[in-house]
């Protein structure tokens, strides 16, 4: 069959698909057979691309957050799998591609020319069909004329009162029905259709976009040298005039390169005495002998510490990079500049071990587990990640890219490994076993997700009572458990709406909580102030 069947057919089956699947449901088991059997049609028209290793690994990765979205069904399972989805449509498009943001940039590309899409595919038919020839032919003459028509009828109307009536009589007939079409397909659905188009249509349709491949096919993923280009990490490399410090040249006669090597060992040097005080401090204080009554303000001890040494780290590393981004790797008197650098790395990992410990410290002495927290400690492993591979870099006189391909592949691995497992029940029991009940952050709790409601259900006595419940910009005082009664309610109303489309792991274990409970016991909308 050829493969432009292939894809018409394949085109209609998911728009049919996402028309009924999604329409009214929310993501669980459609979203699962959707890109499945999407992933299934990429395999059908892109079979040539199969034996790459990147192909195989991203599918994987489709199959494996497909599962989570059913078993776990969290927000970030849903976002990790469309994720992993785009990485996996952008490695099969181009099988050239090395990078996982490069990947997932294709897919957006691929979604963006949507336009050329539908021009392309009617420019091949008009030329193929007689009959579309024809209509289009039509189409382009009739435009104007059919614009003077309008502009005529609309004088006409409105300047003799009997035309009018009937031409008012003629369009109520019309808008008759296209009420009773509308009534059942409202307007808001055929653009959701459109919507389902525009994504399918990226997803099918593999426009050869290269600009990615090609800027990853153009790099190195170690620096070579060489006489005519001197240090470079590019396959094709182009021939340019240094012009690092023109600023100092005036000052100085020395060579430029050994100019940059002075101006980083100072640099490293004293950074590395700074932050030997303060790594000292740090492991006299936060390591060995924290004492929570010795700080004044332990939330902005963290909260203002920790984002401040994070983005330290980050600078550290962006100088690092700087200066052996090129000739200062091969330069034969940089040794003392490489083994400062290395301590600079450990240096800042230490630091990064500091930071971990506050953000523990933080959560152990509020019971004060959050999404907040747990991205801090990701975001800390994606830095020890990074510090990693920089000193790989300096050792190996590895490239830029290769930095960057590799932190992006660990960036996406972690955030597989996020997505199997639900953070909002750990996060609700950790926080529960608060000895100081009134400090509980009601609010938070009773905004994590409904697989959290049972676990609440035996907590109802702490819920009842005042809080501030914050919306947005504005805020106001609620009950807990009116609140947590209304969530219940919500929750087996939507349940009963939904079909088994929606079916996922977590709300069927909530609905099973909940079948045997009297539902009008959540209808009471009195506040019941405790004693």
């Amino acid at each position: 069959m050829d493969k432009r069947i292939k894809a018409y057919i394949s085109l209609l089956i998911l728009l049919v698909m996402f028309n009924f699947f999604f329409w009214g449901e929310m993501l669980g088991l459609n979203l699962f057979i959707f890109l499945l059997l999407s992933s299934i049609v990429l395999i059908l028209l892109n079979d040539e691309n199969l034996r790459n290793k990147n192909v195989i690994v991203s599918l994987l990765a489709v199959l494996y957050s497909l599962a989570m979205v059913v078993v776990v069904n969290s927000e970030f399972t849903i976002i990790a799998a469309i994720i992993s989805f785009m990485v996996y449509t952008g490695f099969i498009h181009q099988a050239g591609l090395k990078t996982v943001f490069n990947a997932a940039f294709t897919a957006m590309a691929d979604l963006i020319i949507f336009p050329y899409n539908i021009i392309v595919e009617l420019q091949y038919y008009s030329g193929k069909f007689k009959p579309l020839r024809s209509f289009f032919k039509i189409t382009r003459i009739a435009f104007i004329p059919v614009i003077i028509f309008v502009v005529f009828y609309s004088i006409y109307a409105y300047s003799n009162p009997v035309f009018n009536s009937y031409s008012v009589s003629f369009w109520d007939t019309i808008g008759k029905y296209l009420y009773d079409i509308f009534k059942n397909y409202p307007v808001l659905r055929f653009f959701y259709i459109f919507f389902g188009l525009f994504l399918i249509t990226g997803i099918i349709f593999n426009r050869n976009i290269r600009t990615f491949a090609d800027i990853d096919g153009s790099f190195l993923d170690i620096l070579l040298r060489d006489k005519t280009y001197k240090v470079h990490s590019r396959v094709k490399p182009v021939p340019k005039k240094a012009v690092l410090y023109d600023l100092f040249s005036y000052r100085f006669k020395f060579n430029t390169l050994k100019l940059e090597y002075r101006m980083g060992l100072i640099l490293i040097f004293l950074m590395n005495a700074l932050l030997f005080l303060l790594n000292v401090v740090d492991i006299q204080f936060t390591w060995l002998g924290f004492d929570v009554k010795q700080v004044d303000n332990l939330a902005y001890y963290v909260h203002n510490g920790t984002y401040l040494l994070i983005f330290s780290i980050l600078l550290s590393m962006a100088i690092l990079l700087y200066f052996f981004r090129g000739n200062q790797n091969y330069f034969t008197k940089n040794k003392l500049l490489k083994y400062g650098a290395y301590l600079w790395i450990v240096q800042n990992g230490i630091m990064a071990i500091s930071v971990a410990l506050r953000n523990v410290y933080y959560i152990d002495y509020y019971y004060a587990l959050s999404y907040k927290r747990i991205g801090v400690m990701i975001f800390l492993l994606l830095t020890f990640t990074g510090l990693i591979t920089m000193f790989m870099k300096i050792y190996s006189k590895k490239t830029t890219f290769w930095l960057l391909k590799v932190n992006s592949a660990a960036a996406f691995v972690v955030m597989l490994l996020m997505a199997s497992t639900s953070w909002d029940v750990p996060i609700a029991k950790f926080n529960l076993q608060n000895p100081e009940k009134q400090k509980i952050d009601i609010d938070y709790l009773l905004r994590l997700s409904d697989e959290t409601l049972p676990l609440l259900e035996s907590e109802k006595e702490l819920l009842n009572r005042e809080y501030y419940q914050y919306n947005f910009m504005f805020g106001d005082y609620a009950n807990g458990l009116h609140e947590y009664n209304l969530r219940v309610k919500g929750f087996i109303e939507r349940q009963n709406r939904y079909s088994w489309l929606s079916w996922n792991l977590p709300d069927h274990n909530t609905m099973n909580y909940y079948k045997d409970f009297d539902i009008s016991r959540f209808d009471d909308k009195l506040r019941v102030e405790p004693d």
